[in-house]
């Protein structure tokens, strides 16, 4: 079992969720991504290795995971936190035009664009959730 796949299932057992074989399958799935998969790629998956997970079973444990910080949701996909240790909200994404890579960056600017947006729009900032698409590393 995979570090992840231990992190999942300690997370769930202190939460009294059952670790069932689905959580534990869809969990392997987003540990082996590099991309953002969305419900159907994560279908499409499963299809291959021959494990039939309904739709609203594979968004139930999505949801746990994420309400548990082990998964982040970005545009409807998603990607396991490579930094579960960190529970603010300043989890952002490279996303790699060319070859779909996403990688886990954190921005300390949050504060600054707070500031202005209440002194400017009278807006109060909770929640920022940012990706940045361009090139990486390896296709730049």
């Amino acid at each position: 079992m995979s570090k992840f796949n231990k992190s999942v299932e300690k997370k769930f057992i202190e939460n009294n969720w059952r670790f069932t074989l689905s959580v534990r399958t869809i969990s392997e799935v987003l540990n082996s991504a590099e991309t953002l998969l969305g419900t159907s790629d994560i279908q499409q998956i499963l299809k291959q290795k021959n494990q039939k997970i309904d739709t609203s079973t594979v968004y139930r444990i999505l949801n746990k995971l994420k309400k548990i910080n082990l998964v982040h949701e970005f545009e409807n996909k998603w990607k396991r936190c490579t930094h579960p240790t960190n529970i603010s909200d300043e989890h952002h994404f490279l996303i790699c035009n060319e070859c779909h890579n996403v990688e886990e960056v954190f921005l300390d600017y949050k504060q600054s664009i707070a500031d202005q947006l209440l002194e400017e729009k009278k807006f109060r900032l909770e929640h920022v959730h940012l990706g940045f698409l361009g090139l990486c590393k390896n296709c730049y």
